[in-house]
C-alpha cells in the first residue's frame, strides 16, 4: 500500500509540475516537416552554452536556414545537417546576431556545397553583403588553390542573393519549390527614433514557411506589429522571439556599470518597443488564432537567467495554447 501511495504521490507532483512550467519540444510527428532552432539566444553577446539565433526548416532531406548567427556551422554539424543539403537561406534583418556566419556558411559551401548556387534572400542590403564577403574573401580562396583537378568555381557563384521588396505590407510569395512555400512581410523591428539618423532606415521581414502537412511562422525581430499578426493567421507553429524588460535592464545594468544611466534607460525602453514581451505574444498568438507557440531568441540569453518565468508571464493571458521554450537543437 505504502509503494502505491508513493507511486501516486510522484504522479500527481510530476503532473503539477508540467503545467507549472512551459513545455520543452518533443518533436514532431514522422514524416511531417521539422523545425530546429539550431541556435536561441538573441543579442550580440556571445555565450558558452547558447549559439546566436539560427534555425532550419527540414522537408525530408532538404535544409532552408533562417537567419544564420554566429555559430550556425557547429550547430548545424551537431543537429546532423550537411551544408551540401542546404536548399535556401532567407534573413530576417541585418543584426549581427542574425547574419554573423553568412561569411563562413558561404565559404563552407564553396567547400563542401553542392555545386548549385543557394539562393539568399533577406531586405535591403543583402545583395551587398553577400558580394561584399565573397570579394572579401579572396584571399581565403587563392589559400586552397586546386592540387589536382579543375579549378574551383568561383566564390560569387556559390550564393545568389535577392533584396525582399521594401514595405511589404501584404504577405508576398518569395521562395516556391517542390517542399515549401515562403511567404514574407515587412514587420516593425526599428521603431524607435535614432539618435543620429542613418542613411536608410533598416527593414525587417517575418515569414511564413508553409509545407505538405504543417505551416510555421517565424517573426524575426519585431516589436508589436499588425502585419505578423496578418501572416501569422492560423499556423500550426509561431515561432517568435520573447524580451524580458526588467531582466534586460538589470543585465545591462550589471554588464555597463560605468554606462550613463540614461542611456541605460533608453536602451531598456527599447527593447519593449523592438521586441516582443510576453504580454505582446499572448495577444498576437490569440488574434492569429496559431495552434502553439515556441518562443526563441531569448533576451537576455537564457543561459543567464536562472528563472525563465519573465519570459512566459502574461501570455496566458490571452493565449490558452500550448507554449514552448526553445533550446538549441531542439525540434519542432
Amino acid at each position: 500500500m505504502a509503494r502505491v501511495l508513493r507511486t501516486w504521490t510522484a504522479s500527481v507532483v510530476a503532473s503539477f509540475a508540467l503545467f507549472a512550467t512551459p513545455l520543452r519540444a518533443v518533436g514532431p510527428e514522422p514524416g511531417k516537416a521539422q523545425w530546429v532552432t539550431l541556435g536561441t539566444a538573441g543579442g550580440p553577446r556571445l555565450h558558452a552554452n547558447q549559439a546566436q539565433i539560427a534555425n532550419a526548416a527540414l522537408v525530408g532531406d532538404a535544409v532552408y536556414l533562417f537567419d544564420v548567427g554566429n555559430g550556425v556551422l557547429r550547430q548545424m554539424a551537431a543537429a546532423k545537417l550537411p551544408v551540401r543539403n542546404v536548399r535556401a537561406i532567407f534573413l530576417s534583418h541585418h543584426h549581427v546576431d542574425h547574419n554573423a556566419d553568412v561569411g563562413p556558411l558561404m565559404m563552407s559551401t564553396w567547400l563542401f556545397g553542392a555545386g548549385k548556387p543557394v539562393p539568399v534572400f533577406g531586405p535591403d542590403g543583402t545583395r551587398h553583403l553577400v558580394n561584399g564577403l565573397a570579394a572579401a574573401n579572396e584571399p581565403t580562396v587563392l589559400a586552397f588553390f586546386p592540387v589536382a583537378g579543375p579549378a574551383q568555381r568561383p566564390l560569387s557563384s556559390v550564393f545568389s542573393p535577392t533584396d525582399l521588396p521594401s514595405h511589404m505590407n501584404a504577405p508576398q510569395v518569395v521562395y516556391e519549390d517542390a517542399n515549401i512555400r515562403v511567404i514574407a512581410i515587412t514587420v516593425d523591428h526599428f521603431q524607435v527614433k535614432p539618435s543620429v539618423p542613418p542613411a536608410k532606415m533598416p527593414e525587417a521581414v517575418a515569414y511564413r514557411i508553409e509545407t505538405k502537412g504543417r505551416s510555421y511562422v517565424y517573426s524575426g525581430d519585431t516589436g508589436p506589429s499588425p502585419n505578423l499578426e496578418k501572416l501569422a493567421q492560423g499556423a500550426d507553429v509561431l515561432i517568435t522571439e520573447v524580451v524580458d524588460p526588467p531582466a534586460f535592464g538589470a543585465a545591462m545594468r550589471k554588464s555597463m556599470p560605468d554606462a550613463p544611466s540614461g542611456i541605460l534607460d533608453a536602451l531598456s525602453a527599447s527593447m519593449s518597443k523592438n521586441h516582443l514581451t510576453p504580454a505582446d505574444i499572448g495577444q498576437l498568438a490569440a488574434r492569429a488564432a496559431v495552434k502553439t507557440v515556441v518562443l526563441t531568441h531569448f533576451v537576455p540569453a537564457e543561459e543567464d537567467q536562472p528563472d525563465a518565468s519573465g519570459y512566459t508571464e502574461g501570455i496566458a493571458a490571452s493565449f490558452k495554447g500550448p507554449v514552448l521554450l526553445a533550446h538549441d537543437l531542439d525540434r519542432f
